[in-house]
């Protein structure tokens, strides 16, 4: 099972209409032309689909902030892109899909990205990402994808998510209803540890550490936010494989990674853009967590 991990791709409409700019809008759109804008290219994008394909990948995990400020016209750009991949996808909202109270309210992100879900439902199969904050996917023999919403509207000066209490009872449930023989992907937009900035970390990511801790199959965590490409095996504290994707159109700081699923560890493939796509560095790790 190959998968690509790729995310943070903040599609940009500016808009100087009052209406819309009487919100938290007028910070991103200053932020973008001040700091953003010379920095990152929606174009990185258009070679991704072919190598996708050249590269065998099976799925494609899209791991939020499509947007920048959660404009229609954002999401529109955004699943445009995704319309040409033309291969399985899934996908989670980041903080930036909920940039404003009214677009957190409206689900916007949502109207744009609805995983496919089965024809036939299984009991696990109930929980959904727009009114639960968690979906589980079948991706391969022996193997299930869990993905969080843990992205909400912010004040101004806040990106911070939240694992709510009644989020990890919901996740409870789930890593209940799996069956016992079958290894988990945990997929969410924020990393589980503190931010070194408070006002951009996941409120109650410690308990969602110590719940990931008491499920050892849980065996890779995948996220997005940071904008920094990571890969970090935690297995012998505890906690799984750790995937930061990056943000694929951060100028020449954008990356993705290619993730190689199998019975006894996984491989990643690291990418990022020096002109085009290029592999930066592959490792390798067995399962360990026990």
């Amino acid at each position: 099972m190959r998968i690509a991990q790729i995310s943070d791709f903040h599609m940009t409409h500016l808009t100087w209409n009052p209406l819309r700019l009487l919100s938290k809008r007028i910070l991103g759109n200053l932020n973008w032309l001040f700091f953003r804008k010379d920095t990152f290219s929606e174009a990185h994008l258009d070679p991704l689909p072919a190598l996708f394909k050249k590269l065998g990948v099976d799925l494609v995990l899209l791991g939020g902030d499509f947007s920048t400020t959660s404009l229609t016209e954002e999401f529109e750009k955004a699943a445009q892109f995704v319309q040409t991949l033309e291969l399985p996808w899934l996908a989670i909202p980041g903080n930036h899909d909920k940039y404003t109270y009214r677009s957190c309210r409206d689900q916007r992100f949502y109207r744009y990205f609805t995983n496919k879900r089965p024809t036939i439902a299984h009991e696990v199969e109930f929980f959904n990402l727009k009114e639960h904050g968690i979906e589980v996917h079948k991706i391969a023999p022996k193997w299930r994808l869990i993905a969080l919403d843990t992205s909400v509207a912010t004040n101004p000066y806040s990106s911070e998510g939240i694992v709510t209490e009644k989020l990890q009872e919901y996740l409870e449930e789930v890593l209940q209803l799996i069956p016992q023989d079958e290894s988990i992907l945990l997929f969410n937009h924020y990393p589980f540890f503190q931010n070194d900035m408070p006002r951009r970390s996941l409120k109650r990511g410690v308990a969602l550490q110590e719940q990931i801790k008491r499920h050892p199959r849980i065996k890779l965590y995948l996220h997005g936010h940071t904008h920094r490409n990571t890969i970090a095996d935690l297995q012998v504290s505890g906690l799984p494989i750790v995937l930061d994707g990056g943000s694929c159109c951060a100028g020449d700081k954008a990356s993705f990674n290619v993730i190689d699923l199998a019975n006894e560890g996984c491989s990643i493939a690291a990418y990022q853009w020096n002109g085009q796509w290029n592999q930066t560095r592959t490792e390798t790790f067995p399962w360990t967590r026990k």
